[in-house]
């Protein structure tokens, strides 16, 4: 039986710092959910009132996702 006395160098096992913890601000993801549902909302909106008008639903779908979407 053969025991390891020494590790690889690229497997950084040693000597390794540990990050700054990161201050996290108690409602950020609560934030970020709200305004997702809101541009979601949007979209949905936006689509129900082209298929209303009689656009197709693949012209509606893209013709959404680019007013909503494209810029981000």
């Amino acid at each position: 039986m053969s025991t390891t006395t020494h590790f690889h160098a690229p497997l950084d096992l040693y000597g390794v710092e540990k990050a700054a913890p990161r201050r996290r601000r108690p409602f950020a993801g609560i934030l970020t959910v709200w305004e997702a549902l809101t541009e979601g909302f949007a979209a949905a909106r936006r689509y129900q009132e082209l298929t209303t008008r009689g656009v197709p639903h693949s012209e509606a779908a893209s013709k959404v996702f680019f007013e909503h979407y494209s810029g981000k």
